[in-house]
């Protein structure tokens, strides 16, 4: 137990410290609330994708680390897949952003510490990319990277359903947004914890979650987070879209009573319907 709170503990002060980070390629936009202009300098998504790596081995459970180049960026991605897993084989899948400056190492950490043993216990895939040199996923270089790195990852790791669910933690909530609003048909569902969209203008693209249902998690007192948590909410709903939002009392950025059972319960149900 003292370990786990140790590796808690230093998983969130790290998380928290890239967050705060001022704004800048492979780093974070101050926090609360990203501003500035539209990203630009998007290069055109390909469906074109190969892994530089051997995928992770047979029967291995423990989570790895394999590299996918996509449009000539190598692009690292944690994987964690269930006990007895059949190459081939189609299985429920989470497709999860990192938090911070989603470095390789904090990549890693976040899958062991909060998906893995549960997506084991349940059957499920786990695929956490980690930034590329071109920067975070919700800028416009490294998201026009998403699709082909999808393309790549669902070929040799089949998703139940043919559409992954999709997840983020802060930067990385930002991301899954991104992700989601750019590509609505790529995603079965969606959960952040925290997150919302990255950009004042996405707004008029929630339109295109009609087919996504959405859960946002965010802390009580993470107060500029759970205002912008809050306005999509509203947006949602105004649309008649299925979405939830949990606000947790006496929480803050990190979410310290959030378990990966609960994530995996509402991806269940999610699945399930």
């Amino acid at each position: 137990m003292r370990t786990a709170r140790l590796l808690a503990a230093a998983l969130a002060a790290a998380t928290l410290a890239a967050c705060a980070s001022s704004t800048g390629a492979g780093t974070t936009r101050t926090t609360p609330k990203p501003e500035g202009p539209e990203p630009s300098g998007a290069v055109a998504p390909t469906t074109t994708a190969r892994s530089s790596t051997t995928p992770v081995p047979a029967g291995s459970t423990d989570p790895a680390v394999e590299t996918v180049t996509v449009q000539g960026t190598p692009i690292d991605v944690v994987v964690a897949l269930p006990p007895g897993h059949v190459a081939g084989k189609a299985y429920p899948t989470v497709f999860t952003f990192p938090p911070g400056g989603q470095d390789r190492d904090l990549t890693l950490s976040i899958v062991k510490r909060t998906w893995a043993a549960e997506a084991a216990k349940r059957g499920w895939v786990v695929l956490s990319p980690a930034a590329p040199t071109t920067g975070l996923f919700y800028d416009g270089k490294s998201a026009a990277l998403v699709p082909g790195l999808l393309d790549a990852l669902t070929a040799e790791y089949p998703p139940a359903g043919g559409k992954v669910h999709l997840s983020g933690v802060s930067n990385g909530g930002l991301s899954a947004f991104r992700a989601v609003l750019d590509h609505p048909e790529r995603f079965r569902s969606m959960v952040v914890w925290p997150g919302y969209p990255p950009e004042s203008s996405d707004t008029a693209k929630l339109a295109g979650l009609k087919d996504v249902p959405v859960a946002m998690i965010v802390g009580g007192d993470d107060s500029g987070w759970r205002q912008s948590s809050e306005a999509t909410r509203d947006a949602l709903t105004k649309l008649g879209y299925k979405v939830s939002l949990d606000v947790r009392p006496g929480e803050g950025h990190i979410i310290e009573s959030l378990t990966g059972a609960q994530l995996f319960d509402l991806f269940e149900k999610f699945a399930a319907t």
